[in-house]
């Protein structure tokens, strides 16, 4: 079934849908027809955590018309919180980390500008929109928070609040590290490609909440580690 993010007040009944950008992709993307269904969901008070499902009654050129059908509990998402803080790299593969990010159940991702990073600004809109429709497609219940870029002594600074447990991915571990996760907040730091300077790992080292991990023995690219590592620590 095709999910929408909808951050308006869903009626308890009916739902007249006018936002044209997704009028647009009901029309003319997925072509719904009269009878098939659709879920919307928000992250907004009494709506957060589940899933409405509304069956379409007729569309024309302004507006899509949805009758109530049911409410349905949203469990698909981790029990833990992950924060990823991921250094910028190259716009394609940047866009994809926050897409399969998004998908593997991140809550929160940080754009970090380190030393090696190779790029120093995002379009933010297009990031968003690229959240946003990952979470329609993976069942989410909400869409992940993407935070403004932001310098590596800054993100650090950030991720020493207490209550969590910051895990800081390097290439200079010979043995994957990753244990002891519980079921508390978690954050993640995945550098760029050639990973961390030397002061840079100085620095996480020097952070009491801090704990330098490996992937293991393989060399992996930047945007490949987040995920691998953001799922093994969500999931594993």
């Amino acid at each position: 079934m095709h999910r929408f993010y909808f951050p308006q007040q869903i009626d308890k009944d009916f739902l007249v849908l006018k936002e044209k950008s997704i009028l647009h992709q009901i029309k003319n993307v997925l072509r719904l027809k009269k009878g098939e269904k659709a879920a919307f969901f928000s992250d907004k008070g009494y709506y957060f955590g589940y899933d409405f499902i509304f069956e379409l009654k007729n569309i024309d050129e302004g507006s899509a018309n949805f009758m109530f059908r049911e409410r349905v509990e949203n469990i698909r998402e981790p029990s833990r919180k992950l924060v990823l803080f991921q250094s910028l790299i190259k716009k394609d593969k940047f866009e994809w980390i926050l897409e399969k990010a998004t998908e593997v159940g991140v809550s929160e991702i940080v754009p970090v500008i380190s030393a090696r990073s190779e790029k120093k600004s995002l379009n933010i809109e297009r990031c968003e929109k690229i959240l946003k429709e990952a979470a329609e497609q993976s069942g989410r219940v909400f869409i992940p928070k993407l935070y403004p870029v932001t310098g590596f002594d800054r993100a650090i600074v950030k991720a020493a609040e207490p209550g969590t447990k910051t895990y800081f991915a390097a290439l200079t571990e010979r043995e994957n590290m990753i244990r002891g996760v519980g079921d508390r907040s978690i954050n993640l730091f995945v550098g760029p490609e050639g990973g961390w300077e030397e002061r840079e790992e100085f620095a996480a080292h020097h952070h009491q909440n801090f704990e330098i991990i490996s992937l293991g023995r393989l060399t992996l690219r930047s945007e490949t580690a987040a995920i691998v590592a953001s799922y093994t620590l969500l999931w594993g």
